[in-house]
């Protein structure tokens, strides 16, 4: 059940009407009611993987339990922690990276001229189990370092793991900000429920208007690699730069307006990542949820820069690489991470911290130059095809820039409304405050209330293909 799509809002309406006139008046009753939804949610795409969510929930809430029984006895309490976390990689490693392993293992054993016969396994990737098992294991993590006190409220914590506006692509969410909104009493307020609505509302927009047009080139590209050169090669990467953007920070949108009109409040998972002037910058404003799980539950553990110049180095790079595996079982995300790491330690390295406008500029410029050219790994079926994105990019091209799925109207509307993004975003991050208060004036109020509808219905709905989130194959 995407989020753009009719069957969504169908099943959000019936659920919110239900949740209003009936279920939030207690709390009890509406956790359980949010958990009955979010499981209908889930088992929409697979009613089977239910008992693989419920098992992942259960074990972390009794892990959490038998922590805190064993408080004082460390040993107990480590082991129970640790068995936790192997069983929950194990289920992940099983779902998502077997494959991999065995096909690296093949891989790696021809270099020494054995062949071995191991088959490929046929396993269905659970949709969103990234997402939900770093939730569970941050909880338990949590819970043994005393930073949140383990919870008696099976129902709350079950719905928690499951909340289905954030369950299939995040934000990944801690319990120590989740657990006690679902221990509060729900209050309707106007004014959340229609910035959860206009939150919504600019999610689709950016989905369904740019980044669905923008993928409509991107596929054509990389569906005829080969046959494109030179300067398609260049706006292809550059497309699918905005387009991996703009589709999950889209969905993270949708996640939190949702969850706002239900009376909760995630945590913001972009802040405006394409103005950032270093790579240091740009890592505190890109998928921030994920990247401060690696920063608490990783690197931290590892030592941080706690252990001299070295060792924080290494640190980075092996988070970056471990980021790299999470987002997919392939050897292209693997080195996607691997240069993402590099590029941070190369900032850290010469101690790039723009001061003015011009140094800003050109800080900018190098990182979102050296961040896109690290796509061409992140979108690339192999390393041979990533490559020869690169080596082509600035080839001579014979080839027609319109001969990837928009023609020059579609080529020139998407091209304008990435401008517009830009410099709206330039502007928010520059004149925030003075943006939102022109947008508060009611009329120019209820201009974007009945622009943004028209803009999904005519630009989105009939304008573009339906494509789901790219976030969801990870």
């Amino acid at each position: 059940m995407l989020f753009n799509t009719f069957s969504f809002f169908t099943f959000l309406l019936i659920v919110y009407v239900a949740y209003l006139f009936v279920f939030c008046r207690k709390k009890n009753l509406r956790n359980v009611f949010l958990l009955v939804a979010s499981y209908v949610f889930y088992g929409w795409w697979d009613y089977r993987f239910l008992l693989l969510i419920f098992s992942v929930s259960l074990l972390s809430f009794l892990s959490g339990k038998f922590i805190d029984a064993y408080r004082e006895d460390k040993r107990k309490s480590k082991m129970i922690l640790w068995a936790n976390i192997v069983v929950n990689l194990l289920l992940l490693g099983y779902f998502k990276y077997v494959n991999f392993f065995i096909d690296s293992a093949k891989m790696l054993l021809s270099l020494f001229h054995i062949q071995v016969d191991w088959p490929t396994l046929n396993v269905i990737l659970p949709v969103g189990i990234s997402f939900y098992t770093f939730q569970a294991l941050s909880y338990t993590i949590d819970v043994y370092k005393e930073k949140v006190q383990a919870t008696k409220d099976v129902v709350s914590y079950f719905t928690y793991i499951a909340f289905f506006p954030q369950l299939i692509a995040g934000p990944i969410e801690r319990a120590s900000n989740m657990l006690p909104q679902f221990s509060s009493v729900f209050k309707f307020d106007y004014d959340k429920a229609r910035s959860g609505l206009l939150l919504i509302a600019v999610g689709l927009v950016k989905k369904m208007v740019i980044a669905d047009r923008l993928a409509v080139y991107v596929d054509g590209v990389w569906g005829n690699l080969h046959n494109a050169d030179g300067l398609s090669l260049v706006v292809g990467l550059l497309f699918f730069s905005f387009q991996l953007y703009l589709d999950f920070s889209a969905y993270s949108q949708i996640a939190i307006g949702t969850a706002r009109l239900f009376g909760f409040e995630l945590m913001q998972n972009f802040n405006s990542p394409y103005l950032s002037v270093s790579f240091a910058d740009f890592w505190k404003r890109w998928h921030i949820s994920l990247t401060s799980w690696f920063r608490d539950y990783l690197y931290i553990p590892l030592g941080g820069n706690r252990k001299g110049v070295l060792f924080t180095y290494l640190n980075i790079f092996i988070i970056f690489l471990v980021s790299g595996l999470w987002h997919g079982a392939s050897w292209t995300f693997v080195v996607w991470g691997c240069l993402n790491g590099i590029f941070l330690i190369i900032n850290k390295l010469v101690k790039w911290n723009p001061t003015n406008f011009f140094t800003g500029l050109l800080g900018a410029v190098v990182t979102f130059s050296l961040w896109t050219l690290s796509l061409s790994f992140f979108r690339s079926q192999s390393i041979s095809d990533a490559f020869y994105v690169l080596a082509n990019m600035g080839s001579s091209n014979s080839d027609a820039l319109y001969d990837f799925g928009l023609n020059s109207m579609e080529f020139g509307f998407v091209s304008k409304m990435l401008v517009a993004l830009m410099v709206l975003e330039l502007l928010i991050e520059k004149k925030g405050e003075l943006f939102y208060k022109v947008l508060n004036f009611v009329p120019i109020r209820w201009i974007v209330y009945i622009l943004l509808p028209l803009a999904i219905v005519y630009l989105g709905v009939y304008g573009a293909s339906d494509n789901s989130f790219i976030y969801f194959q990870f």
